[in-house]
């Protein structure tokens, strides 16, 4: 699979959570950034939507820990959410 298809793929998840809010959070960080991940990056970011959504929101608005792989992706996201 080409890496565009890859980032179109993502993107079409980022926008289609199970919540609104996620959906605005994600969709919106998609569109900001994934353009300029590498495949490392987007299989990341893959893993880290395979996620419920529970936990997901959990990590960005730090009621639980996020797991380490995902740090410096959810501190990105958190970031994102700042604009």
């Amino acid at each position: 699979m080409g890496i565009d298809v890859v980032r179109k793929k993502l993107s079409i998840r980022s926008w289609r959570r199970g919540t609104k809010e996620l959906d605005l959070i994600l969709g919106r960080f998609s569109d900001d950034n994934i353009y300029m991940f590498k495949m490392s990056e987007l299989e990341l970011y893959e893993q880290f939507l395979s996620n419920e959504d529970y936990f997901i929101y959990s990590w960005l608005f730090e009621k639980e820990e996020s797991p380490k792989i995902f740090k410096m992706l959810v501190k990105k996201i958190q970031d994102s959410m700042d604009h």
